[in-house]
């Protein structure tokens, strides 16, 4: 009797607390079609408390599902985990908030086998809302805080793919893992872009990247998210995790673009903005300077921490000469 081949392509995804909306993925998942080779899916549950481990077992026996535990916080931390458990030539990387369409994996199949030349490729995500969100959210929040895409096909940067979407070579993550100093960790204030920093070290080690609008996943919003103290929150991280892929990839401009003075005067007219829209009345303007605050806010606590950081490490140098 022949034995049974290995699939070709896995998912693999973490969760931390995820129960409101695994369910919903999961469904979507069991109305896939099947890719060429087969695939297999392998979730990490990064310590949750909630009935995220309850749910992702019961679904085993109708999913080609492995189910592993990652007790340290940290999505890099559970992703890097389940890196171990992976099977073929191509890992599909998602979360546990999407919706994808039922053809979701064997259009990956037939595009990666399409571009050999290729090795990371990002899909479209477009956000499904809870209701029809207020015009002020789809005006003035940056459609990044959605994990939103709006790129063209072709050759793509580090910076048009991201988490929801994603497709990168077994080849690549075999010598590439992530870095488990940025991305969601288990607190409100982490440094954001832990995918980007990721496809950054893979570009300059040769890998090239790829867009394709056209493979498309629904990414789940909750009502939380639709309200201001979440979005601020996002502005903060967003902030955070730009600073630190520049400290990580250009530490020299790191050091020297913030100037404690500058910082200063852009949060002095910020604050001028946000009492003047509020003495006016104006609440989208007022929202608008609280975003931007909140932006300066990210970076500032970002720079101070980085500088820290290099002056640890420059007084241990200096004490080891």
């Amino acid at each position: 009797m022949a034995s049974k081949q290995p699939p070709r392509l896995t998912i693999l995804f973490s969760t931390h607390n995820g129960a409101s909306t695994l369910p919903h993925m999961l469904d979507a998942l069991e109305r896939l079609e099947a890719p060429a080779g087969g695939w297999k899916l392998v979730a990490v549950d990064n310590a949750s408390t909630d009935d995220s481990a309850t749910i992702l077992q019961e679904r085993a026996s109708r999913l080609p599902l492995t189910v592993l535990s990652e007790p340290r916080l940290g999505k890099s931390v559970a992703l890097n985990t389940g890196l171990a458990a992976v099977e073929g030539d191509l890992v599909v990387l998602t979360d546990d908030d999407v919706t994808p369409h039922p053809q979701w994996l064997a259009a990956w199949r037939r595009l990666a086998d399409d571009q050999p030349d290729y090795d990371i490729f990002g899909g479209a995500i477009e956000p499904v809302w809870p209701a029809p969100p207020a015009a002020w959210i789809l005006k003035d929040v940056p459609k990044g805080f959605f994990a939103g895409t709006d790129f063209k096909e072709g050759p793509a940067a580090p910076h048009e793919i991201w988490g929801p979407n994603m497709v990168v070579r077994r080849s690549v993550l075999d010598r590439i893992s992530f870095n488990d100093g940025i991305g969601p960790n288990g607190t409100m204030r982490y440094a954001t872009g832990a995918e980007t920093e990721f496809v950054m070290r893979a570009v300059k080690a040769g890998h090239r990247c790829w867009h394709a609008p056209d493979i498309v996943v629904g990414h789940l919003i909750e009502p939380r998210q639709l309200t201001e103290q979440w979005i601020l929150q996002r502005a903060f991280n967003h902030a955070r995790g730009f600073r630190r892929l520049h400290s990580i990839h250009y530490p020299l401009a790191n050091e020297c673009s913030a100037p404690p003075r500058r910082v200063i005067l852009r949060a002095i007219k910020i604050l001028m903005r946000l009492c003047g829209s509020i003495a006016r009345g104006q609440s989208q303007d007022r929202f608008k300077a609280m975003i931007a605050l909140k932006t300066l806010e990210g970076d500032w606590i970002e720079w101070r921490f980085q500088r820290r950081r290099l002056m640890h490490l420059h007084d241990g140098a200096t004490r080891i000469g």
